[in-house]
């Protein structure tokens, strides 16, 4: 079923940010209109201005593509981690996933690690027992002792679940380089 457009608009217009925040998400993702990301950048910053996480984690996609506006992941980043660190906030975990997924790969940055680990697994903290997502399984393999080279040395990362702590630790091996390579 179609969603009602206009009527959302009218609401989006009038200052809802639920309506802005779905606005923009239409405009961004070409959901019952054409594409526009100038329009999603648009409603998608009045409802983050409003404080919706869900539109910040959306401008911080935005932000890491370079979707419409020019790419900038140090922005990216920073509104990853607004909607990342509130535990409580139902986007955590898809920002927590971001924030691995540009530390570990050095998506537009310096590549970092062990900032990787620990944002994955802060998402995997969130997690369920049941869960078994495309993303969670991509944190759950960056966790795993067996891959090889993207961290060396030592790591001892606390997992905070429930009124439990949990602590994990992986010994990693330098991967082994080309000569001539960087």
């Amino acid at each position: 079923m179609p969603l009602n457009i206009a009527e959302i608009r009218q609401k989006a217009e009038a200052g809802s940010c639920v309506h802005q925040c779905v606005l923009g998400l239409c405009y961004l993702y070409g959901t019952d209109v054409d594409l526009d990301y100038k329009e999603a950048f648009r409603w998608l910053s009045a409802a983050a201005a409003q404080g919706a996480s869900r539109a910040v984690l959306n401008l911080g996609y935005m932000y890491a593509q370079g979707l419409g506006i020019p790419q900038n992941v140090p922005e990216a980043v920073r509104l990853f981690t607004a909607v990342a660190r509130p535990s409580n906030s139902s986007d955590a975990f898809a920002a927590r996933i971001e924030l691995g997924r540009i530390f570990s790969q050095g998506l537009g940055i310096l590549a970092d690690p062990n900032a990787g680990l620990k944002w994955y697994s802060a998402a995997i903290a969130l997690a369920t027992d049941e869960e078994d997502s495309e993303d969670l399984k991509e944190a759950r393999a960056y966790m795993s002792p067996d891959k090889v080279g993207d961290t060396f040395g030592k790591i001892s990362v606390w997992v905070f679940r429930g009124a439990g702590t949990v602590q994990i630790t992986h010994e990693r091996q330098a991967p082994a380089r080309k000569l001539g390579s960087l």
